[in-house]
């Protein structure tokens, strides 16, 4: 085996290559190019995974909404709510029924949510029983 001399072209060194700078700065660029389009990249990917299940979040919160606009729907549409409507409504009755409309009298239906306790205070103001107000209203004369 014979020696080639260092100077010769052949020869591959380090030496050689640290001997040019443009050739080492054009792969710094291109490394540093490289990394910042990953790592661009890298966080486009994650935002998209971030909007994609917020968005999926949002369509079962619509998906649930609308389940229960469905059932509303239907039950506002069954005969019985129907009936109902009309007969509070239109003062819709049926045939053989008598409907007597009593003046001044406001029925009250209140719901208390599960979570507050039943509350009676009392009350000072005394109302007549309902077959009292039937009495008044259907048999005493009007002055």
């Amino acid at each position: 085996m014979t020696r080639r001399p260092a100077n010769s072209p052949s020869t591959f060194t380090w030496k050689s290559i640290l001997r040019w700078p443009a050739f080492l700065l054009a792969n710094a660029a291109i490394f540093l190019l490289v990394g910042v389009s990953t790592l661009r990249e890298t966080y486009n990917g994650w935002t998209v995974e971030r909007q994609i299940s917020a968005l999926q979040e949002q369509a079962q919160s619509l998906e649930g909404r609308k389940m229960k606009l469905v059932q509303l729907t239907q039950s506002l549409a069954s005969p019985e709510h129907v009936e109902l409507e009309a007969r509070e409504r239109l003062g819709w009755k049926k045939d053989g029924e008598r409907v007597f409309v009593m003046n001044g009298y406001q029925p009250t239906t209140t719901t208390t949510p599960a979570s507050e306790p039943d509350v009676f205070l009392p009350t000072t103001e005394v109302f007549p029983s309902n077959p009292q107000l039937w009495w008044n209203y259907l048999f005493k004369q009007p002055s």
